[in-house]
């Protein structure tokens, strides 16, 4: 059995209080898996060890195969997140939004500048598949028709479900939705779980995601 998440006695401890103690799992690959606990329990800060945004007290996590220490440059090249309320540029377009994350997500440190020029029709095909993978995922998380609306008119759950676009946009193996369904209301909730679940079976990725409330998964 392979795991896209494995984490063994994880602990965390912030100014002397222990904010996560022994937590061990295991995340099969290709699955949809929740965790559910109160606020404050440590779901958070958990999904920022899995990415290597926070060092582990004690125990260890690997993600995709990776340690969550050593390896989280390449952990967070293949895999999507949304943790806490998502930030975008607001006074951009949606579309102008995913492009700043796709052009963020290859992390080569030369694409912006001191890279040799492409030539024009690769840079032409590039472009083009650029395009159509922005409109994939608009459409796909229920956003179509909506690219070049400025972000800052968007209604909480178009915010969500961008925030998921932007997450998925550069097609990671791994997906981790920090209450994904916050703030949306029961309308909003099922279709947010359809999302989802066409998400694992179209794009083939791994999905952990935390909630407060039963109903959140």
């Amino acid at each position: 059995m392979e795991f896209a998440v494995k984490t063994t006695q994880l602990a965390k401890v912030f100014s002397g209080r222990e904010v996560l103690r022994d937590c061990s799992l295991a995340v099969e690959r290709g699955t949809v898996y929740g965790l559910l606990g109160r606020n404050g329990a440590g779901k958070t800060t958990l999904f920022k060890l899995l990415l290597g945004y926070l060092k582990p007290a004690m125990g260890k996590a690997e993600v995709l195969g990776m340690n969550s220490v050593r390896d989280n440059r390449e952990i967070l090249r293949r895999t999507g997140s949304l943790i806490e309320a998502p930030v975008f540029y607001e006074h951009l377009s949606a579309e102008e939004n995913l492009r700043i994350h796709l052009a963020y997500m290859e992390m080569p440190g030369k694409t912006i500048c001191g890279q040799e020029q492409e030539n024009s029709r690769r840079q032409k095909i590039r472009e083009q598949n650029i395009q159509q993978r922005i409109e994939e995922v608009l459409d796909l998380s229920g956003l179509p028709c909506t690219g070049e609306q400025p972000v800052g008119t968007f209604s909480l759950g178009m915010r969500q479900r961008l925030a998921i676009a932007r997450a998925v946009v550069h097609r990671p193996e791994l997906l981790l939705l920090d209450e994904p369904m916050n703030g949306l209301d029961p309308a909003g909730i099922r279709e947010m779980r359809e999302l989802l679940k066409g998400l694992m079976q179209k794009q083939k990725m791994t999905i952990l995601l935390s909630s407060h409330m039963l109903p959140g998964l």
